[in-house]
């Protein structure tokens, strides 16, 4: 009977002492909650008020999307005063995703608005959208669950119509006056950030003109280069005019298929160490002639192709003033996919000051013919 009885007694404390860890539990959570609370709304307290007077009060239709919750970031990073801080939604943020890779899963379609303003396609030649039965001319009137009207903006359509390589995507065309669906499985699509071309009064010389830095830009110069050799092209002109820029690490690869050795640029981001990127052995391109068209719109990673191209004397820059942009953004991805740049670190060349100086300097050429003249008579000439 003694033992039946400390048996008891043993797991009366026990269960006494676990509903006092339970109660002193809750008491911690229910503070630390507390707490939370209270920071978050004396931090976004002012937001949360005008937002509860703003939903409350107005005789204005909300938004039943996250247009306001978009105003409110947007609004957030306007306060820094910074143009390259902002915030992209979601249908913008895939298509520069895509720029910046190089490459897209999509069906393979150019699109064009015809006098009405719909949108039609005109399949590439051996692309998924012309195997799956799409004829040039069809009209696009819906993909998957989203309707394309004359008011539908190309950034839409082309995030709704891309997506990752091997899915499937559904859409609708009118063609005459029939409806028709197809199914159709995404491939890897290519996005030239390059386009290259003899001169037709200089066969000797050859263009390459970068559009943008993406992650395939090195290749495509090494193919347009090989390319026009093999054409006979002995001297050639990278045309940096309208670039924007791109990927940093894009423009590094660029600038090491025409160095041999030596420092390209340095960067630093907020509380690392200064990072220097070089020459880590001799590219394709170390001798072949060349020099280098800028432009006031040639900005950002375009200006590293040319300003550590100048620095190490490999070619003469020849245009107008560059743009001057020499800070990096860092993409952040939010939940939605859409995204917002930070200003996140700065970049700089040795030796070099931005805006770039043209070595030689032409401002009004609205045709480009006297800037090609005078490419071709430098290359001439060396």
């Amino acid at each position: 009977m003694e033992n039946q009885s400390g048996s008891k007694s043993t797991r009366r404390w026990v269960l006494i002492v676990l509903q006092a860890v339970i109660i002193l539990l809750s008491v911690v959570v229910g503070v630390v909650i507390y707490m939370f609370i209270g920071q978050y709304q004396e931090e976004f307290g002012l937001l949360r008020q005008a937002q509860d007077i703003l939903l409350a009060n107005t005789i204005l239709e909300i938004p039943k999307d996250n247009t306001l919750e978009y105003g409110m970031i947007r609004g957030m990073l306007t306060t820094l005063d910074d143009p390259y801080t902002y915030f992209i939604e979601p249908a913008a943020h895939e298509v520069e995703s895509d720029q910046l890779a190089g490459s897209f899963g999509g069906i393979g379609c150019r699109l064009e608005r015809d006098t009405d303003l719909n949108w039609r396609l005109y399949p590439l030649p051996d692309s998924p959208a012309l195997a799956a039965g799409i004829m040039d001319a069809d009209i696009l009137t819906g993909v998957e669950d989203l309707e394309i009207t004359p008011e539908t903006d190309d950034t839409t359509l082309l995030a709704a119509l891309r997506g990752p390589t091997g899915e499937k995507v559904m859409i609708t065309i009118q063609r005459e006056d029939e409806s028709l669906g197809f199914t159709i499985e995404r491939e890897d699509i290519a996005l030239p950030s390059v386009t290259w071309n003899l001169l037709p009064d200089a066969p000797a010389v050859g263009m390459v003109q970068i559009n943008r830095i993406a992650e395939s830009t090195a290749a495509e110069v090494q193919e347009a280069i090989e390319d026009l050799t093999n054409q006979g092209a002995s001297t050639f002109i990278l045309d940096l005019r309208d670039n924007g820029g791109g990927l940093v690490d894009g423009a590094v690869e660029v600038v090491r298929l025409f160095l041999s050795e030596g420092e390209i640029l340095q960067q630093q981001f907020r509380d690392q160490d200064v990072e220097v990127f070089s020459v880590e052995e001799p590219g394709p391109f170390t001798g072949i002639p060349l020099v280098v068209l800028v432009n006031g719109n040639t900005a950002s990673s375009a200006e590293i192709v040319a300003g550590a191209l100048k620095a190490n004397q490999r070619a003469p820059l020849i245009g107008s003033t560059t743009y001057g942009k020499t800070t990096i953004q860092y993409i952040f991805d939010l939940q939605d996919s859409s995204s917002i740049h930070v200003t996140s670190g700065r970049w700089w060349i040795s030796g070099v000051s931005f805006p770039l100086q043209p070595d030689y300097i032409i401002t009004e050429d609205p045709s480009g013919t006297e800037i090609i003249q005078t490419a071709i008579k430098i290359l001439t000439v060396d």
